[in-house]
């Protein structure tokens, strides 16, 4: 065979090893991409469950805290009918009204209260404190029960007129960003 043909002829197992390298690298790049894109999705998915379900717990616990506050507003307006009738102490002292305080003094240890808007937090602290003084002070005999009773009113008037309604009205935008999303309350909770 003359020296030119053997120069024509070439090694296929070298280029078939090359080729076979390279495939396996391409097969661990595309591995090694495929698996960051699908934990990607994954950690948004986790993310996105996470916030729906963090919102559907604060709806829970805004309205659960709106039934509390509904509950005193009318207890106090029932008690403040009392005190307008100028009552002796022992009715004063009888009918005098234990605000449950459940949802309130629990919202301590819940991580969502302060995805509450602190501007309502605030009024509803205002609200029990001002309460609490004001039933205090006529247990007291510090003031009179009449106007205790204005107190009582003006409270109430104001609370559930204003805090209150801004309380209901927070609670409802967060079911309807959750109804946006195709999630109805108590689904993620299994209801």
């Amino acid at each position: 065979m003359p020296e030119h043909a053997e120069k024509q002829k070439i090694d296929h197992g070298e280029l078939k090893k090359t080729g076979f390298w390279l495939n396996q690298a391409f097969m661990i790049v595309s591995t090694i991409v495929g698996v960051y894109l699908a934990a990607q999705s994954g950690l948004e998915q986790a993310l996105k469950f996470d916030t729906l379900s963090k919102m559907e717990d604060n709806y829970y616990l805004r309205m659960s805290l709106y039934d509390e506050l509904d509950d005193a507003v009318k207890e106090l307006e029932t008690y403040a009918k009392v005190l307008a009738k100028s009552p002796p102490k022992v009715v004063i002292t009888e009918q005098r009204p234990m605000l449950d305080k459940y949802v309130w003094q629990t919202m301590k240890y819940n991580p969502t209260t302060l995805e509450t808007p602190s501007e309502i937090l605030s009024e509803v602290r205002r609200f029990y404190g001002k309460a609490d003084r004001t039933i205090d002070q006529v247990g007291r005999w510090a003031i009179g029960s009449r106007h205790a009773s204005k107190l009582l009113l003006e409270q109430t008037e104001y609370f559930k007129n204003g805090p209150l309604l801004k309380l209901k009205d927070s609670a409802d935008e967060l079911k309807r960003l959750l109804a946006k999303e195709d999630i109805q309350i108590g689904v993620l909770k299994g209801e």
